[in-house]
């Protein structure tokens, strides 16, 4: 059956419980009133979204991840932020977590269509965001790229963005990126984008990430709450990238690094680019800060790809650089209306 018929969501997805808890802490778990549900997009789709109320919220904020993540991911990040005052939206990504995906491998990466990822997110925004309270984007990854296409197509959406590790340029190794697409586009042009990158290992039930291994965290726990759940859901698994997966993407960062795309967002951005850096490009990061026009540049030092979930010295970090963006935000927003 062609992709373009979806499947719809397995029973249970919306729901926090309707599956086994991994055997994690209890801040990994889903917090105390967390409520589940779906958005329906306009072709018909069902996007999956997780809310986190907060008693007289000073702000809201949209909450999206990268390639391959999925909501049950960001439980402590979202107490963390509740805590201060804001209130959570999450959003599983069309084709991930538990939102709508293809009905022939359900696991495996599509082409992206990077342009309605960030039409979605608006979308959802403005639908679902509407206590008039200033409105922040957190994105990380895949998502920060996103991020970058909804900031410049919808100016007026959020008071202010905190990328994480955003995907503005990607690690291809000893492979330009340029070069790299001259195989990836054919590929994909001839129907083939399914398939999976010469390499790249599926998901195994035993091959815990460990400290060492993990490309992605150096603390104990949190580098294995990505396996942890995937083994207590299995529906919530994404297979590594495809060629047409790793096309588009490509295309996408050759786009929004262009300086002239740059220099047209406004939004103030907070960008946490991570030192020990294995998945994205941290030249990437400071090269697009030098053509944004509001942007905070903080080097992690001794983070891996996500500062969210580094040790507590790093992440305890990233979260102070977060408090100062939105408090000073918060208070510019509140004097813009007062005025």
């Amino acid at each position: 059956m062609p992709d373009s018929f979806v499947a719809a969501l397995p029973e249970g997805s919306l729901r926090g419980g309707a599956d086994p808890m991994p055997m994690l802490a209890e801040r990994f778990l889903p917090p105390p009133g967390f409520v589940w549900g779906g958005f329906t997009t306009e072709d018909g789709a069902v996007l999956r979204w997780g809310h986190l109320p907060v008693r007289a919220p000073r702000a809201e904020c949209v909450l999206v991840g990268g390639f391959g993540e999925f909501i049950e991911k960001h439980f402590e990040i979202a107490r963390d932020l509740a805590a201060r005052g804001l209130q959570i939206w999450c959003l599983d990504w069309r084709g991930q977590g538990g939102s709508t995906r293809p009905r022939r491998l359900p696991h495996r990466p599509r082409p992206r269509d990077f342009d309605r990822d960030a039409a979605e997110l608006a979308q959802f925004t403005r639908e679902m965001l509407t206590t008039g309270l200033p409105r922040f984007l957190f994105a990380q990854s895949m998502g920060g790229a996103i991020a970058m296409l909804c900031l410049h197509q919808y100016p007026e959406l959020f008071a202010g963005a905190v990328l994480s590790a955003p995907m503005l340029g990607l690690r291809t190794g000893r492979v330009p990126p340029t070069l790299l697409r001259c195989i990836t586009r054919p590929v994909r042009m001839a129907g083939l984008g399914v398939c999976r990158l010469p390499g790249t290992i599926p998901w195994r039930p035993d091959r815990v990430p460990s400290p060492e291994r993990s490309h992605i965290s150096s603390d104990a726990e949190r580098c294995r709450i990505r396996h942890a759940w995937f083994s207590a859901k299995p529906a919530l698994r994404l297979d590594p990238p495809t060629y047409g997966w790793v096309d588009t993407a490509l295309a996408l960062v050759a786009r929004i690094s262009r300086p002239e795309f740059l220099r047209e967002i406004d939004a103030p951005i907070l960008l946490g680019s991570a030192e020990r850096e294995t998945l994205v490009a941290p030249k990437a990061h400071r090269r697009a800060a030098k053509h944004l026009p509001d942007c905070t540049l903080v080097h992690l030092a001794d983070s891996k790809h996500e500062p969210f979930l580094e040790r507590d010295a790093i992440r305890d970090a990233w979260l102070e650089h977060i408090d100062r963006f939105i408090d000073h935000r918060i208070g510019t927003e509140r004097k813009a209306r007062a005025s």
